[in-house]
């Protein structure tokens, strides 16, 4: 009976006694009758970059239970995210269709079109299903959950936006839930939140990988990062900025500007473009704007409970060591879901995929401890899937991508894909896989990966900060593997590259076309907006 406990026996006194799901005691996972089928534990964990983890190379980072799934199963060398946003990465891994098909390009809440999705094919092969989840947003509240509430047994989430759970309290509720379905067979999605900003690991991780003191007033690594404004608490803008009321008013007369566009201005100065201004008017303009922004980035508190923690730093070694200190820990937790599983004696017909939603810019193109863009740093992830006897064990160099997870997962467990799915099984012999596609958060820029290729093309200029504020219309071409950090734009020296991947760009979008059905729900409430802040998805 799907969503049904099984029971645990426990021996006291010479006394067999049954109960429900008794902590301590092994639950009986016997299969039933029958063809055994595997088990599928999906585990996406947010904000989780590749180069952080040890099996990817990282000298510095302990991950020792990633790194022991890896070595005994199949490592993705190159995936892809399709996105650097987490609500649309998930949808685009639980149903396998690209962010220009599902039409979910932000975290705000939404509706989408039907479509199939993991837990929907697995219960309708007769699985249990759940999915135990860390943050609200991925919730049955949120946009995901009119798509998977009605395929799913049991849907956990946080109650409140603004307070995420850690690993281990998902893991608890994932748990508990396991030991009534160990019997088999069960899908189950287990998201972590664990790194996301802000980074605060637990004892002992959070102080695993820093030792000094990060208020140091000697260190000055910390100097020439900048923020994104959605760090500031930028309500104080206007009580900032009455203290240079003057040069405000002078902006104000010279541009023809409300105070709302003045201020507008200041923090994204980007839109000065579009004011008929002579080229010396222009620059005199240019710096009084930054001067303002400067003055606001000094005098503005960080937000509360969001970036604060940052409040006074002066050493960079400090929120990257906490970063790598978050990594170590879900570390941690998911060798305590893995040992749980060999526990229960269910290893063996057990398939367990790790990957993650998107990276985390750590100073790539001066973005720091987020993960705007569409930059390696933001969209390689991990994807390690453990299936003992089930996949080879080893690496493997071709790309992979989000889309391809769910074909893959079914294809183990010797289920067909649904036909509108566009990922690939990647472990079917031959098979081959289009270009990697990745849209950014309101479709502001195009990503295609293609051969040693990348392509980035801003279909619409944006500021972020003053290093990574992309003109519309430009495009950047990188060697990723060759150039991790994507330092160098090769364009100008391969004009027939950029040329050759702009159009397979828009051969792919026109046959991708966007969901007609995928918009927002309509304006959203007043508390949605406060959780959403809260998160730093709304400034």
């Amino acid at each position: 009976m799907r969503g049904g406990r099984a029971f645990v026996t426990c021996v006291a006194g010479g006394l067999a006694v049954a109960v429900l799901g008794g902590a301590g005691c092994r639950p009986d996972c016997t299969p039933p009758a029958g063809g055994v089928r595997p088990n599928v534990v999906l585990v996406t964990v947010d904000t989780l970059r590749a180069d952080h983890l040890g099996c990817y190379g990282s000298p510095v980072v302990r991950t020792p239970n990633l790194d022991r799934l890896a070595a005994e199963g199949t490592l993705f060398e190159r995936c892809y995210a399709h996105t650097h946003v987490t609500v649309p990465s998930h949808l685009t891994i639980l149903t396998s269709l690209p962010p220009a098909e599902h039409g979910v390009l932000t975290n705000d809440k939404q509706t989408v079109r039907s479509a199939e999705t993991l837990p929907a094919l697995f219960a309708r092969a007769g699985y249990r299903t759940a999915a135990f989840v860390s943050a609200k947003h991925l919730g049955p509240e949120w946009t995901l959950g009119p798509l998977l509430t009605h395929d799913l047994d049991v849907y956990h989430a946080p109650r409140r936006m603004s307070v995420p759970a850690r690993a281990a309290e998902t893991n608890r509720e994932l748990l508990r839930w396991l030991h009534g379905a160990c019997g088999g067979p069960f899908f189950a999605w287990v998201h972590y939140w664990d790194p996301h900003m802000p980074y605060d690991p637990p004892p002992p991780f959070d102080t695993a990988y820093y030792h000094g003191d990060p208020y140091d007033p000697h260190e000055t690594s910390m100097a020439g990062v900048t923020y994104g404004w959605f760090f500031y608490e930028i309500g104080g803008t206007r009580r900032v900025l009455a203290e240079r009321a003057g040069e405000v008013r002078a902006l104000k007369r010279t541009l023809g500007t409300s105070g709302h566009g003045t201020r507008q201005l200041i923090l994204y100065p980007n839109s000065l473009a579009a004011y008929a201004l002579p080229p010396d008017e222009h620059a005199r303009v240019s710096g009084q704007l930054a001067e303002l922004a400067s003055l606001l980035r000094q005098r503005l508190p960080l937000r509360a409970k969001l970036s604060d923690w940052l409040t006074g730093v002066t050493d960079i070694r400090f929120p990257l060591g906490r970063y790598a200190g978050e990594v170590s820990y879900v570390d941690q937790e998911i060798g305590r879901l893995r040992a749980e599983i060999e526990r229960l004696g269910i290893a063996e017909r057990t398939i367990l995929v790790v990957t993650a939603d998107h990276g985390e810019s750590l100073g790539e193109h001066g973005l720091y401890f987020d993960h705007f863009g569409l930059q390696e740093a933001n969209l390689r992830v991990p994807l390690i899937v453990w299936a003992p006897g089930r996949v080879p064990v080893g690496r493997r160099p071709d790309i992979a991508a989000g889309l391809d997870i769910a074909p893959t997962i079914l294809a183990l467990a010797s289920l067909p894909a649904s036909p509108a799915m566009r990922g690939r099984d990647l472990f079917r012999a031959g098979g081959t896989s289009e270009p990697v596609v990745a849209e950014s958060t309101g479709g502001l820029q195009m990503m295609i990966r293609d051969g040693p290729w990348k392509l980035v093309r801003t279909v619409t200029g944006f500021y972020y900060t003053d290093s990574f504020a992309p003109p519309t219309g430009g495009t950047e071409l990188y060697d990723p593997d060759a150039d991790p950090r994507e330092q160098t734009d090769l364009g100008a020296l391969h004009t027939d590259v950029v040329a050759t991947l702009g159009g397979r760009l828009d051969d792919w979008l026109a046959a991708h076309h966007p969901s007609p059905d995928g918009r927002p729900t309509g304006p959203v409430s007043p508390q949605q907006e406060d959780e959403l802040r809260a998160l730093g998805y709304v400034e």
